[in-house]
């Protein structure tokens, strides 16, 4: 049976099991869905009141979600968390002191499984490889490395 006439914070809270979200991003939802401004901010109160919503520990512990996967540079982590309605400055805090382990693996996942199997004999080749990685968010310097240890696997 569907409710026709729910609360903000039936809303809310039906918003919340299916994906966490920020404070911000969910009081744009609720305002969106056209609930009174009283009632939503009731409904944000109540959830993190109870521990349902709460932005530092669920924006850490997405931070640390795809900081493991080594899939997207530091800096393409933190543009997403900030997109998704996570104060910046929480964010910048969240980045460890030493990220360049990290990112030298993450640039290396991404430049194999582009690269892979490609002809690296033409300069072209390696102005690709800077140019995906660059637009990725990685620094010069992550570049730099991965682009010699890609020339050096393919045998240049």
């Amino acid at each position: 049976m569907v409710q026709k006439n729910k609360t903000a914070l039936m809303k809310a809270t039906d918003l919340l099991a299916r994906q966490e979200q920020s404070e911000k991003v969910l009081r744009q939802k609720l305002l969106a869905r056209k609930y009174e401004n009283s009632e939503v901010e009731t409904a944000i109160e109540k959830l993190k009141k109870y521990k349902y919503l709460d932005d530092e520990e669920s924006c850490a512990r997405l931070f640390e979600k795809l900081y493991a996967e080594e899939k997207l540079s530091v800096k393409q982590i933190c543009i997403k968390l900030i997109q998704r309605g996570y104060d910046s400055d929480f964010v910048q805090k969240l980045i460890p002191a030493d990220t360049y382990e990290h990112e030298y693996n993450a640039a290396l996942k991404i430049a194999t499984k582009k690269f892979a199997g490609k002809n690296s004999a033409d300069l072209k080749f390696k102005q690709k490889i800077w140019q995906h990685l660059a637009s990725k968010g990685f620094e010069s310097e992550i570049i730099s490395a991965i682009v010699e240890e890609i020339l050096n696997s393919n045998g240049n």
